[in-house]
């Protein structure tokens, strides 16, 4: 299936720059009052071959499954509903990728889809919640604002050559580890289907890009992110009587990243009186390259950075409690310590 993926996004993604250049589909300057780069005579339709990879890898794990004797290890059912939701805001991206839409009906998308999808599938963040809620409405509303949180914070990451894609890539291959750690197939499968698909895109989006992912991508690996750290909170039916909370504190490890970045743009933007949700060029990738690394050398230290949360999330998947909460805490003071830097920086930039 990884296989299939990696091929389908590579053939799909070179199609859809075929496509996208012929048909004039490049990236624009964006909604009213946003700044943004340069424009580049760049098509923005990478999300396509991203979606293409990762439909034609489910369809061939459906077609093992279904002419072989094993059983799927998702229901028909939560997977048909998976993937429309996933399509759906697919759509959407790339309509606002060819004609920006308004924040708001793009953040409403991004919390009714996943609260539907929840109230499906049952596949929930914290459902201990919903005993002290009288109903699993707070679960369900926890896991829609889990999923909004992500995939603004991928589609903030978006906006450097292989940034986001190579984020994920990281994130998704930490993912796997950890699942393949706690024997949790589904997500291991997820994760290497997800990993495979970026890694069929970044080669026409890094080092030069010659496709952007779009909000038609990054919305898509959002949500795919979300999904698999939501499956990668469950307990075990043999560990019920001995809940590790260090369960729930993984996705926000192997997120930090992308997390922080969400963060500390909103906060500045706030701080500045701005919008958080019109873009700009204050994010981590361009903080750092103010500070004198280059484009490629800020988005490698990103991708470093990345990784090395994501191992503190592998070593938390075969860790005692204990030794969880000191992995925590050795993540939360690099974060703090990069924060303080920063702060730094920009007060000895500041005109006197």
């Amino acid at each position: 299936m990884s296989a299939s993926a990696f091929a389908a996004s590579f053939v799909g993604t070179w199609l859809a720059i075929w496509i996208g250049s012929r048909a004039g589909a490049m990236d624009g300057a964006g909604v009213q009052g946003q700044t943004k780069a340069r424009a580049r005579r760049v098509p923005n339709v990478g999300g396509v071959g991203i979606v293409v990879g990762l439909l034609a890898s489910v369809a061939v794990g459906v077609a093992a499954y279904t002419g072989g004797s094993h059983a799927s290890p998702i229901g028909s059912g939560d997977l048909f509903a998976t993937l429309v939701c996933l399509l759906l805001l697919h759509g959407i991206g790339l309509l606002d990728d060819r004609r920006p839409l308004p924040w708001s009906p793009k953040l409403a998308a991004m919390l009714v889809i996943p609260a539907a999808l929840a109230w499906w599938t049952d596949a929930r963040l914290l459902t201990a919640a919903d005993a002290l809620a009288g109903g699993a409405w707070a679960s369900i509303v926890l896991t829609a604002l889990w999923f909004a949180v992500v995939m603004n914070a991928v589609n903030f990451l978006d906006n450097m050559d292989g940034l986001a894609g190579g984020c994920t890539g990281v994130i998704a291959l930490g993912t796997l580890g950890v699942a393949m750690v706690q024997g949790q197939s589904e997500v291991a499968l997820g994760a290497a289907v997800l990993l495979a698909g970026v890694l069929g895109f970044l080669p026409w989006n890094y080092p030069r890009a010659r496709v952007f992912m779009g909000d038609g991508g990054s919305l898509v690996l959002g949500f795919a992110l979300a999904w698999l750290t939501t499956r990668l909170t469950y307990v075990d039916s043999t560990l019920a009587s001995d809940p590790r909370w260090d369960r729930l504190a993984m996705p926000l490890l192997l997120l930090a990243v992308p997390l922080y970045d969400f963060v500390s743009v909103i906060l500045i933007r706030l701080s500045q009186g701005r919008s958080p949700f019109v873009g700009d060029l204050q994010h981590l990738s361009h903080r750092f390259e103010r500070r004198g690394l280059s484009k490629p050398g800020a988005v490698a230290s990103i991708w470093s950075l990345t990784a090395v949360l994501c191992l503190g999330a592998l070593i938390m998947a075969d860790a005692t409690p204990r030794q969880s909460a000191l992995v925590l805490v050795q993540a939360l003071l690099a974060l703090l310590l990069l924060a303080g830097i920063e702060r730094g920086l920009r007060r000895r930039e500041d005109p006197e």
